[in-house]
C-alpha cells in the first residue's frame, strides 16, 4: 500500500509483527540491530553509521544521560506488554537501549535464504531534549550482517496490517523514514510532531513511514 502510514503496533507495546527484514542469501552468524546518526536530511540517510554523538545517543539531563531509541528482537516471540529497557547494556542485549555498536540488539535467528527477521522500535525523549529538533534527533537504524557464500540482498518492510494479519509494505532507506509522533496523528497530511511533557519523558506513542 502507499506511504505513509501508521506502523502497526511500533513503540513500547506488545507487537511482535512491526518491522521486517529479509535476505535473499544465508547469513552466516545472527544479524544485529544498530543505530547511528545520521548526517544528512531527511528522508536522506547516511548509508553506514560511523558516529553517535548526536543528543538521541548522548541523552540530556532529563533523562539521565542514556541513550533515547530502544529496540527489541521479535523474530521468535512477542516482547510482552512494557518492554522498554530502563538502561543501555552494554554490548547485545534483547531489548536493548540503541547506541551504535555500544549497545545494540542481536536477533536469536540466523536467516538463511528468503528468511526475515522481524523486531520492534521506539523512542523515549526528555522533556529538555533540543527544540526544534532540526538534527539532534537524526539516526539510522541499520541491520549489520555477514555472510560467507553470496551476498545478500535484503528488503525493509514495516506492518500497516494488523498484528494477527499483516500488510507488509516495503520502505526504500532514502527515500522512506521512520516518523515518532503524538497519538492521533494525521498520518496522510501531518503535522508530524512529538509534544514534549513538562517534566520527565515521553515515548512516542505512533510511528509512522513518510517520505
Amino acid at each position: 500500500m502507499a506511504i505513509p502510514f501508521q506502523i502497526t503496533g511500533a513503540g513500547n507495546q506488545d507487537a511482535r509483527y512491526v518491522f521486517r527484514v529479509t535476505f535473499s542469501e544465508d547469513l552466516s552468524v545472527s544479524p544485529t540491530i544498530e543505530a547511528w546518526d545520521n548526517i544528512l536530511t531527511f528522508p536522506a540517510r547516511t548509508t553506514t553509521g560511523s558516529t553517535v554523538a548526536k543528543e538521541v545517543f548522548t541523552g540530556t539531563t532529563g533523562n539521565g544521560n542514556i541513550p533515547m531509541l530502544y529496540a527489541v528482537a521479535t523474530t521468535s516471540s512477542s516482547p510482552g506488554d512494557d518492554w522498554k529497557p530502563a538502561a543501555a547494556t552494554a554490548g547485545s542485549a534483547n531489548p536493548n537501549r540503541l547506541e551504535g555498536d555500544t549497545s545494540y540488539v542481536t536477533d536469536p535467528t540466523t536467516p538463511s535464504a528468503g528468511e526475515s527477521i522481524y523486531f520492534n522500535l521506539g523512542i523515549e525523549v526528555p522533556y529538555d531534549a533540543t527544540v526544534p529538533s532540526i538534527s539532534s534527533l537524526a539516526h539510522v537504524i541499520q541491520i549489520r550482517y555477514r555472510y560467507s557464500g553470496s551476498v545478500p540482498t535484503i528488503s525493509f518492510a514495516a506492518n500497516e496490517g494488523t498484528e494477527a494479519s499483516p500488510t507488509w509494505t516495503t520502505l526504500v532507506p532514502g527515500n522512506h523514514g521512520v516518523r515518532y509522533c503524538n497519538a492521533g496523528t494525521n498520518w496522510s497530511a501531518g503535522p508530524y510532531r512529538l509534544t514534549l511533557p513538562e517534566t520527565g519523558t515521553v515515548d512516542a506513542p505512533e510511528l509512522g513511514l513518510t517520505t
